[in-house]
């Protein structure tokens, strides 16, 4: 929005209709959208078009290179809203494109009579991290300290770059405690402590490893728990119609038992083969009416997204987000590759009288042949979501596990994978051995 000063249309200001002032303006689901729309492609980012930036309350108030837009306390006579709702085409703002309806106008009046309240924390800044889409071969330091593995290598390089010290080697008996806790759930037995502690061969960690992956039985039932909660496979509700949820718990069981490769158990998942696996896509089927991110084509790309793509489509289910760089479009593309139905688009919950159209978060993979019928656009979705080119979907697995094991993410939190990672060559050749692997 541009800094030069008119002198008219402060009439035409007061005389705005406002909203009840009962209600407090929402600034997530009111501002915001409309700042994106009108004025953030000038004036967010490292954008200051006339020197005025909105990347926070701060510099909003701080004004641009011809002073103050925001007046706190003579609210009708800011300067922001004289460049909205001008009747001179060269000075409105945004320049291009349709200006600010009369509703949008008198809610900006509205937040700014309110105090210009702003969500902390918040800020319209371009996020200074995009992860690469595609996987990366990491060159390993040397080895230092009798150091060889290589994740030891990893390890070892960042806590040297970091100044960090190196932790004392664990001893045998708390190797053994953890070793059985993480891996089946279970404390060892007094004669599995006795026997390990007791030997002395240099290999008998990797040994209980392998032992203890071997224990299939023990194994998938300490696992299923962390794939039941992060599928959301639910086993009960007061929300739910009568079988509004479909378990998978037994194909799951089964899927893990059999040591199933996970870019296979996620293809079938989004693309079930039967109808064992069908209830991570069907969602859960709601009693009585629920708000338009609640639907179940809206929960099946905000479960895709968030278990297999390290990706939070929450707020773009309801607007483009605030939080990283996915769009509410996207969000209803991703669920149009489900939906049986032409999706309406609703924008917090009000229509915006446009059709989703099936589509790919990223379509540098590929694409989903929007006319296809359902079940071909899944099969080509589960076939884009494990594309081998698709590191986010090895490092977003790899990095749930390392929190599993770790208790922290090498990205955290796990359902922001576009935020930067503390050691971005550990993440990589995980998943890249990941995949190497065969997943």
């Amino acid at each position: 929005m541009s800094l030069f000063r008119t002198t008219a249309t402060l009439t035409a200001l007061l005389a705005l209709p406002l909203p009840n002032h009962a209600a407090e303006v929402d600034f997530s689901h009111q501002i915001v959208p409309l700042l994106r729309k009108h004025c953030a492609d000038c004036h967010t980012g490292d954008k200051k078009k006339g020197g005025l930036s909105m990347n926070d309350r701060d510099s909003l108030l701080e004004g641009g290179e011809n002073g103050a837009v925001i007046d706190l306390k003579k609210p009708e006579g800011s300067h922001l809203l004289e460049m909205v709702t001008t009747d001179d085409e060269d000075l409105r703002m945004p320049p291009k494109g349709d200006g600010l309806s009369p509703a949008e106008a008198a809610l900006l009046k509205e937040w700014i009579t309110q105090g210009l309240p702003w969500e902390s924390g918040f800020a319209f800044k371009t996020p200074a991290y995009e992860p690469m889409l595609t996987p990366r071969k990491v060159t390993l330091p040397p080895a230092k300290d009798g150091r060889e593995h290589p994740v030891d290598r990893l390890i070892a390089s960042y806590f040297e770059k970091e100044r960090l010290p190196w932790p004392e080697p664990l001893g045998d008996e708390a190797f053994l405690r953890r070793a059985h806790l993480d891996l089946v759930g279970l404390l060892p037995t007094p004669e599995e402590r006795a026997a390990f502690l007791a030997n002395t061969k240099p290999d008998k960690r990797a040994r209980l490893v392998e032992a203890l992956l071997a224990r299939d039985v023990d194994y998938t039932e300490h696992w299923l728990t962390f794939w039941n909660d992060l599928l959301r496979n639910d086993y009960g509700g007061t929300g739910f119609i009568t079988g509004g949820r479909k378990q998978i718990s037994k194909w799951l069981y089964d899927a893990l038992i059999a040591n199933m490769p996970f870019d296979q158990l996620a293809r079938e998942l989004v693309a079930p083969p039967t109808g064992e696996s069908r209830g991570f896509i069907d969602g859960i089927t709601w009693r009585g009416d629920v708000s338009a991110g609640q639907t179940v084509e809206i929960q099946f790309a905000q479960s895709v997204g968030q278990s297999f793509l390290g990706i939070n489509l929450k707020c773009a289910s309801c607007h483009d987000s605030f939080i990283d760089r996915w769009k509410l479009n996207e969000a209803y593309g991703l669920a149009a590759i489900y939906s049986e139905r032409p999706l309406e688009i609703h924008r917090c919950d009000k229509p915006v009288g446009e059709t989703a159209k099936a589509g790919w978060l990223f379509p540098e993979l590929g694409d989903v042949n929007p006319a296809a019928p359902q079940k071909e656009r899944l099969r080509q979705l589960a076939e884009l979501l494990t594309h081998p080119k698709n590191g986010r979907f090895t490092r977003t697995l790899v990095n749930r596990l390392w929190h599993r094991l770790m208790g922290r993410g090498i990205v955290h939190p796990l359902d922001a994978m576009q935020t930067e990672p503390w050691n971005a060559d550990l993440l990589d050749y995980l998943a890249d051995d990941f995949q190497t692997h065969g997943y």
